[in-house]
């Protein structure tokens, strides 16, 4: 049930390296060294220090959201939501177990600024502030755990004599079948604080750092995988999704939270704290450098906790995924005794740890170019799978107008060529762009993905605090 629930929301939302910065999403995610305020937090604090046009800025409202696969056909995805209830031939069955046994079958992100707001003064430097939600799927079976999930109990594997004979004892273990697996899942809310202070200032070079902090509250997580003969499996979801555990809600060793309703604030499944450190550069007001270090921390998840060991593999009844409800049905299948839950008490776990690398370049006033590259620092749920590199440029085409365009690859997905536009009117801005303009045409390598925002605002001057 944890498993179902948590596949049927991620598929219906999607984040990567910008976040929620819908004004970098079409320049390639390129943000280390050049976001600014706000949107600084989670990236590089340090870029509050240094100074910008405006005083104030705030946004009610940034958005962005993706769903892609290297191996999925734009066709199979669309059937996803067109034909859900429609039933698999042999043919379809088929092209997705070829699918699904990759290392990146499918990677489904939400990144949602709430609100945000900044204050910069040439004195103390910037103070940012905001609350950020953020859902992060990543799903990557080998064949067997995929022919299992389309093929049920007629799957290979249950061919082998140990099964068709039914004399039990010898059965392989899933660290072992389902080994080079992973199916990760993690939604959280944050509240984030950043500061960023200038501590060189001259013609030739600016320099600032930065460090921000974040409460973290974890509104659920299943993390599942099986690499170099080990096998780890947990999973915890807060109340607010009112998943009814049945006989084991009463197990003394469950650390049962029964509240029920819509309060994800008051009742989450866990908590934590992070840090992010940072340090950037502007040489001769043209060329702009970034580092630094983001989710450092770590959550404890303290109710609904389950926890999955290594164990024999067991028959499932199914016979596999029937109709194009892939995730639902997949969940079910996992839920209903292929891998076994047991009451885990608490359990920490480290946040999605990166080292975020950039450079940006400024010939003119109109044109804009930027460099990123994003390293995972664990595997922890919610982190990429893997280093993403972006390039990308911006060209102001009137004053009020930019036009954004790139290059990106990594991270869970292929090659991909973002476009945004941007208006700014100074004070106020506002913005649509996708991740992937090939993504939403290509019939390999699907990535349909969009970024927003329609309320952000740019107010007052730090000049005027200079008097």
């Amino acid at each position: 049930l944890l498993t179902a629930l948590l596949l049927g929301i991620s598929v219906s939302a999607a984040a990567q390296n910008e976040g929620s910065v819908f004004n970098a999403t079409g320049r390639g995610g390129t943000v280390n060294a050049l976001a600014r305020d706000y949107q600084s937090i989670g990236i590089n604090p340090a870029n509050l220090g240094l100074k910008q046009d405006y005083k104030v800025a705030f946004s009610l409202g940034e958005f962005s959201l993706g769903m892609g696969s290297q191996v999925l056909t734009q066709s199979q995805l669309n059937k996803f939501v067109t034909a859900i209830d429609d039933n698999l031939t042999p043919q379809d069955r088929q092209g997705f177990i070829d699918a699904f046994a990759n290392d990146n079958a499918l990677n489904v992100n939400l990144d949602a600024t709430i609100v945000g707001f900044s204050l910069q003064t040439p004195k103390i430097g910037g103070f940012a502030v905001s609350f950020r939600q953020r859902l992060i799927t990543h799903i990557g079976l080998n064949r067997t755990f995929s022919e299992i999930l389309f093929l049920g109990r007629n799957a290979p594997v249950y061919q082998r004599p140990e099964f068709q004979d039914r004399v039990f004892g010898n059965e392989p273990s899933v660290s072992d079948v389902f080994d080079g697996s992973a199916m990760q899942i993690a939604a959280f809310n944050e509240f984030n604080l950043a500061y960023g202070i200038q501590l060189l200032e001259s013609d030739a070079m600016k320099l600032s750092v930065g460090a921000g902090y974040r409460y973290v509250q974890g509104l659920g997580v299943l993390d599942i995988r099986a690499a170099g003969g080990q096998f780890t499996g947990y999973n915890a979801m807060s109340a607010v999704f009112n998943v009814n555990y049945g006989d084991l809600a009463n197990n003394p060793n469950f650390n049962y939270d029964p509240q029920r309703g819509n309060y994800p604030f008051f009742n989450p499944a866990g908590t934590g704290h992070g840090f992010d450190i940072g340090v950037s550069a502007e040489i001769a007001e043209k060329v702009k450098l970034g580092l630094s270090l983001t989710d450092l921390g770590s959550m404890k998840w303290r109710t609904n906790v389950l926890q999955a060991d290594d164990q024999p593999l067991q028959i499932v009844e199914s016979d596999g995924i029937q109709t194009f409800n892939i995730f639902s049905e997949a969940a079910t299948i996992v839920g209903d005794g292929l891998i076994t839950y047991r009451a885990g008490g608490e359990r920490t776990t480290p946040l999605p740890t990166r080292l975020r690398v950039g450079a940006g370049f400024s010939p003119t006033d109109k044109f804009d170019l930027g460099l990123d590259i994003t390293v995972p620092l664990n595997e922890t749920a919610g982190n990429l799978p893997g280093v993403f590199v972006g390039a990308g440029a911006s060209y102001k085409l009137a004053n009020f107008l930019r036009l954004n365009t790139g290059v990106t690859s990594g991270g869970g997905y292929g090659l991909n060529v973002p476009l945004g536009l941007t208006l700014d009117f100074k004070r106020y801005e506002f913005g649509i762009a996708t991740r992937s303009i090939n993504g939403f045409f290509s019939e390999s390598n699907p990535y349909a993905s969009v970024a927003f925002g329609m309320l952000r605002f740019k107010l007052g001057s730090v000049d005027e605090d200079e008097d």
